[in-house]
């Protein structure tokens, strides 16, 4: 069972928080609205994060302040919603939202009440709120069975800090050259790309030897290559990293781009031109939190789920760019 507190709040947070997010920074930057942002001092952030003591009754009054309760969602949203690690922020809701349902002692009509705002368009408001209610909620263990059930969260709010600092010292791998002449496992993206240019021009084929008479597919065709090597870039350096651990990181990737581009692609287009540039900015934008390739820095974006799309069309998981109806 979790509880609801100061400590536990402080702990979620602090797992989603960009540097410093150290005890003494996210009890300074919490407790900053409550006390018109004087330092507390170590001893009690420390009493406070071990769940060693209640949060100080001067704090807990103040709480109810007009000036607190008028300014706790701007406060939230300024000063902690928007300082949110990018690279594991989504992990947050997930988070405070199973704390507040598995709490056992707050009523049903509260729980309600604080997770009918649990969502990222809210997030600054959610988060105020939940904090202003952890605040009057019991901190300290009340007794060692007690102490056992918090025990067993605090290590894994510990551990998801140290899982992503250890993500973020891994380095971008060094990218793939793109050769200059096709490899063998380009052939089949290559010739659904091809096509779509055919299809674009009302024409029966469109050979790569005949790209420098069509400067706009000469472009776009050299954009989609540097994107699949990228792609493969991260393909390559998450087996290197990761081994043959299961579930495999990359296939989750694809999975996740997958769910996300297929009801583009479904959509009918004018020509498979126009299917394969609606695909590649929906694959964009799309994210892709279930990978844990996602959470380090710099390893995943806007070019290498393109890639991905040019990928799964080798798979045949996407049959190319051109209806066939």
């Amino acid at each position: 069972m979790n509880r609801l507190c100061f400590g536990t709040y402080a702990k979620v947070l602090q797992g989603v928080m960009q540097e410093p997010n150290d005890n003494q920074a996210i009890a300074d930057i919490l407790l900053g609205l409550l006390t018109d942002n004087e330092q507390v001092i170590p001893k009690v952030v420390s009493q406070l994060f071990n769940f060693k003591q209640e949060v100080p009754k001067a704090i807990i009054a103040e709480a109810s302040s007009p000036r607190v309760v008028q300014g706790a969602y701007k406060y939230f949203n300024e000063k902690i919603a928007a300082f949110l690690n990018p690279h594991n922020k989504d992990e947050l809701l997930p988070l405070m939202t199973q704390l507040i349902k598995d709490e056992s002692t707050i009523t049903d009509e509260k729980k309600n009440a604080l997770l009918c705002k649990s969502r990222e368009s809210s997030l600054g408001e959610f988060l105020a709120d939940t904090f202003l209610y952890a605040i009057y909620r019991p901190n300290k263990l009340p007794t060692d069975d007690a102490g056992m059930e918090i025990s067993e969260l605090v290590p894994v709010l510990d551990n998801i800090a140290k899982l992503q600092d250890l993500l973020s010292s891994i380095p971008r791998p060094v990218a793939l050259v793109m050769p200059e002449e096709l490899e063998a496992d380009e052939l089949t993206y290559v010739t659904e790309l091809l096509e779509a240019y055919a299809d674009a021009e009302k024409i029966a084929d469109l050979p790569k030897e005949s790209l420098d008479k069509y400067p706009k597919y000469k472009n776009d065709f050299s954009r989609r290559r540097k994107d699949y090597y990228a792609a493969e870039t991260i393909r390559r350096a998450s087996r290197d990293i990761f081994g043959d651990i299961d579930p495999d990181q990359f296939i989750i990737l694809k999975d996740e781009t997958y769910d996300g581009i297929i009801d583009v692609h479904s959509q009918d287009f004018p020509h498979g031109v126009a299917r394969l540039n609606a695909v590649m900015s929906q694959a964009a934008v799309i994210r892709v939190n279930k990978c844990m390739l996602s959470r380090i820095p710099d390893w995943i974006g806007a070019s290498e789920k393109k890639g991905v799309c040019h990928i799964l069309v080798n798979d045949r998981r996407i049959k190319g760019w051109v209806s066939d109806e």
